[in-house]
């Protein structure tokens, strides 16, 4: 409630431009309201600022409407305001408040904008606002951690103060939130000293929430202690007793930071407190595998799975079908049969890493056709060898015929003696008889951790595949999916594109189509993709599949296919 209050306060007393009236200024202002990423912004400035700077006024009553509005959504005005400052004093002010108001407001970044715009309004002599971004400084830089300190505290009450001497209503209406934004950073503290969870409601806004969810993260070392602190929150929040809204953010930052144990003890706690969803049952199993204990996430799985499953259980059965191969289970292809039965497919971390697909292995087929053989010390010449050929054929029989060790010593020799005969000898030999180069042992261990789901690990190998022979085609397509794997969309991208441009394959286009549909949300690009690989390939079912899909989503979409 307080920043609310501080932003409303702050939007009333501001003295601005009226703004303009036409199409213009308002094709500004919506172009800075459409830019999704700061890339987007820097470049839509840097192209428009002379309009930026006419419009200013604009996108400051924008904001202002905003911010008297409690929302919060105004850092990419701020950010703007703020560039353009250097032309306009008073947009550089309002840009910092307005960044530092739209940041949560216990961040270090929050208060360093409200400070500079302290700074700004000095300098234009707008003592008000100056005195309100100084409280809002304040108040960022408390935290529970902070609040035992009595100079956190004196400096908040001579903000207030400083108000009060500029305007003594305004410091009336601040009093009561000021206080009330205290009364939680307490409670906070109290809670992360290990204080009773209340069981009053209070009102309370989402900056008093953030102090109780520091709180509650602080007491993840007991974890049934922080569940109680979430579900005092949801209570607060004014959602029913059985929501997880609260539980499951926990349980997913637990997740990137890889603390197994508790988020098994919150995940539980979900399940016991009523949450039902197969969701959950499958974050529970994967939370026991992570610690080794495959066998009670079976009999999780298997319970919630039960004697009959069904198109419901599609989901469940993936993950039971993908960590079953993971961990070696037995049981695994009867799941897999089930799966299919009840019209699902295998999920793509199922599968083998594309460099052992059968497609990749008729290509590290023989090139060409071996028409010798040397079987017990005896050579068998097919009469339609093409002549000026027969040298190459007749090595490579021997190679074969001679055993691993000593077909290995003959190439060995003929490397050394006559590498052009050599590298001809090798398009007549399988993979498993050529000499291991630097770029296929990269290649066969990154197959192993791609395997093993260790993606991140299997990116190392690739790339050190790729430095020692940029040309390989599978190094670039497994990289992309191992990429694909991690959700580094972009990425995955870049090397399916590299593999297609080295030699274009079904399932090199099929990938990227993949990627495209989850990286860019771009199911026309994707479609052509999934129509590519079957022009090369008309019998792939994976991208026949893919396709269908993508022509439904279309059609539900309309033409745009949004």
């Amino acid at each position: 409630m307080l920043f609310e209050v501080i932003g409303s306060e702050w939007a009333r007393n501001l003295a601005a431009d009226e703004p303009e009236r036409n199409p213009d200024a308002e094709r500004t202002v919506q172009g800075v309201l459409a830019s999704v990423s700061p890339e987007q912004l820097t470049s839509y400035v840097r192209d428009r600022t002379a309009e930026l700077v006419a419009h200013r006024a604009n996108l400051l009553a924008h904001a202002r409407t905003e911010v008297l509005a409690g929302r919060r959504d105004v850092e990419r005005i701020g950010r703007v305001l703020i560039t353009i400052g250097h032309l306009a004093a008073e947009a550089r002010a309002a840009g910092h408040f307005l960044v530092g108001y739209a940041l949560r407001s216990s961040s270090a970044e929050s208060r360093r904008h409200f400070e500079l715009a302290v700074v700004a309004y000095r300098d234009l002599r707008a003592p008000l606002l100056a005195a309100l971004a100084g409280l809002a400084a304040a108040a960022a830089s408390l935290t529970p951690e902070r609040i035992r300190d009595d100079r956190t505290i004196d400096g908040l009450l001579s903000a207030v103060t400083d108000i009060g001497r500029v305007d003594a209503e305004c410091r009336r209406r601040i009093t009561g939130p000021v206080d009330d934004y205290v009364t939680f950073l307490r409670l906070g503290r109290e809670l992360m000293d290990g204080g009773p969870v209340p069981s009053t409601l209070l009102a309370a806004a989402e900056d008093e929430l953030n102090i109780l969810r520091t709180a509650m993260v602080a007491a993840l070392p007991r974890p049934e202690r922080a569940a109680a602190i979430a579900r005092w929150i949801q209570a607060l929040r004014g959602l029913p007793a059985d929501s997880v809204l609260e539980l499951e953010q926990l349980v997913d930052m637990l997740a990137e930071v890889r603390d197994w144990e508790p988020r098994l003890a919150l995940l539980r706690d979900m399940i016991a407190h009523g949450d039902r969803r197969d969701e959950t049952v499958i974050e529970l199993a994967r939370t026991l595998t992570e610690l080794r204990r495959w066998d009670e996430a079976r009999v999780e799985l298997t319970a919630r799975l039960g004697g009959r499953p069904g198109p419901e259980h599609v989901e469940l059965l993936r993950f039971m079908v993908m960590t079953g191969y993971t961990v070696g289970d037995p049981e695994t292809p009867q799941w897999a049969r089930m799966l299919q039965a009840v019209g699902g497919e295998l999920p793509e971390s199922a599968m083998p890493p594309p460099t052992m697909s059968a497609e990749a292995g008729q290509a590290r087929q023989p090139r060409r056709r071996l028409l010798v053989r040397f079987e017990n010390g005896s050579l068998t010449i097919d009469p339609s060898i093409p002549a000026g050929e027969v040298k190459e054929h007749m090595m490579a029989a021997m190679v074969l015929g001679l055993g691993a060790q000593k077909g290995s010593e003959l190439l060995d020799d003929l490397a050394v003696k006559d590498p052009a005969l050599y590298e001809k000898v090798l398009d007549y030999l399988p993979a498993d008889a050529r000499p291991v180069s630097e770029a296929d042992a990269h290649l066969a261990a990154a197959e192993q951790l791609f395997q093993q789901r260790r993606y991140r690990e299997a990116v190392t190998e690739y790339q050190a595949a790729l430095a020692a022979d940029p040309d390989l085609e599978f190094a670039q397509l497994g990289l992309g999916d191992a990429y694909y794997m991690l959700g580094e969309y972009r990425m995955a991208i870049a090397h399916f594109t590299e593999s297609i441009a080295i030699r274009p394959t079904p399932q090199a286009f099929r990938f990227l189509g993949d990627a495209i549909l989850r990286g860019q949300s771009d199911p026309h690009r994707a479609k052509q993709c999934y129509e590519q690989a079957l022009e090369l390939d008309p019998n792939y079912g994976g991208a026949r599949n893919a396709l269908r899909q993508v022509t439904l989503m279309l059609a539900e979409g309309g033409a745009d296919g949004r």
